[in-house]
């Protein structure tokens, strides 16, 4: 049974991921829970495949489901823990070319959302300042814990 935030960031994914696509209009079909993942997106020329996780507690298990070959999002909140779950993991996930992971916090005043490319962002960044400059992406979303979500999603 899924939690009450894990359903929400589930359903924030796929309204992203369709907004995402309005244009380009390639989405064939979305499914939830296909496979073991969250959500699953057939487009025209490749599937992307997202794992929602309110807390990033078991990077083990979350890295363990990614393949090289195939396109994957991991959908969280934007907290300090996931945020420092993601540094402490970043070499590991660097090695996945199709990665993204969508830090989100829907009800923040300013952006709701960013995204990091692990593979890319390590080829383009200078090791020494990846802290620094994940912080400052960090910082352009406003942190949320996943019960501060809950209170907003139950009312």
């Amino acid at each position: 049974m899924e939690s009450k935030a894990h359903s929400f960031l589930a359903e924030w994914a796929i309204n992203f991921l369709k907004n995402k696509d309005i244009l380009a209009k390639k989405i064939e079909k979305i499914e939830r829970n296909k496979d073991g993942f969250d959500v699953y997106v057939k487009y025209k020329d490749r599937e992307q495949y997202v794992i929602v996780a309110p807390q990033l507690k078991d990077m083990d298990s979350i890295i363990k489901k990614i393949s090289s070959n195939s396109y994957f999002s991991i959908v969280t909140l934007n907290s300090k823990e996931n945020f420092e779950a993601i540094v402490k993991s970043w070499n590991a996930l660097t090695g996945f070319k199709f990665l993204n992971i969508i830090f989100v916090n829907p009800f923040s005043e300013s952006d709701k959302k960013w995204v990091i490319f692990p593979h890319t962002h390590h080829k383009i960044c200078d090791e020494d300042s990846l802290e620094t400059g994940l912080k400052s992406m960090f910082a352009m979303v406003e942190p949320i814990e996943e019960k501060q979500l809950l209170a907003k999603i139950t009312g």
